[in-house]
């Protein structure tokens, strides 16, 4: 899992309304895609690069493809930014 790609998920308005329905529960885009404003063409674009970033994966359950997000990648995510915190509260040793 690339934490850049992860990030840049979240560096764009649509994705980041698109992970609010994805963290809801299993979903298909079908069922927020009006919701959401945008085309079909461009709601595909930003599903392949959070489901490309190792945030969400799909399932197939009949012709539909059920999205869903990777909670591991979240932790890794947080986990990363406890530890910016963390170093953030230690002193530099400039020379």
């Amino acid at each position: 899992m690339n934490l850049t790609k992860m990030f840049k998920v979240f560096s764009d308005e649509t994705r980041v309304e698109v992970f609010k329905y994805l963290s809801k529960g299993r979903c298909c885009t079908c069922e927020f895609e009006n919701k959401i404003g945008v085309s079909q063409p461009t709601l595909a674009y930003h599903m392949k690069m959070i489901k490309d970033s190792g945030l969400a994966t799909t399932e197939k359950v009949g012709t539909w493809n059920k999205y869903h997000i990777d909670n591991l990648a979240i932790d890794k995510m947080i986990a990363f930014l406890e530890g910016m915190k963390l170093q953030n509260l230690e002193e530099c040793n400039c020379k």
